[in-house]
């Protein structure tokens, strides 16, 4: 009896651990596609920006201060604490810039170029690379 009871819950303390591990490598999966979804938003706005109307600039910036607060709060897999900390030190900056701009009222492509905004998205996507390298 002793035998049957040991062995349920060595199987059973097997079976958690194994959720564990699966439920740590879907997170880490998520976060890898939350990252590179969201440069690609960063780089669709650098794309898209020129050719956008004053109210239309207005609405993606808007949609891309909500797409960068959400990712500064994600909440990182351990192995992925250093880089999501790097792109929350580039992305703070961003937001800030974006805030102040939206702040200001009337927008245009030019005052979007001429602010920081553009090299602070290029230096975000240098790190790229960094996220395609948690994947593996």
């Amino acid at each position: 009896m002793k035998k049957v009871i040991l062995s349920m819950l060595c199987f059973s303390f097997l079976l958690l651990s194994g959720c564990s591990i699966l439920e740590e490598a879907s997170n880490s999966l998520n976060y890898v596609d939350e990252a590179t979804t969201y440069l690609n938003n960063l780089n669709n706005f650098i794309e898209e920006a020129s050719s956008l109307e004053e109210d239309q600039l207005m609405t993606r910036l808007e949609n891309l201060q909500t797409t960068i607060t959400d990712f500064i709060n994600l909440d990182p897999p351990k192995f992925a604490e250093d880089i999501h900390q790097e792109l929350r030190s580039k992305s703070e900056p961003l937001l800030d810039e974006m805030n102040r701009l939206i702040d200001h009222g009337e927008l245009t492509f030019e005052q979007v170029k001429d602010t920081e905004i553009y090299q602070t998205i290029e230096n975000i996507n240098s790190l790229q690379n960094q996220i395609e390298q948690l994947e593996l």
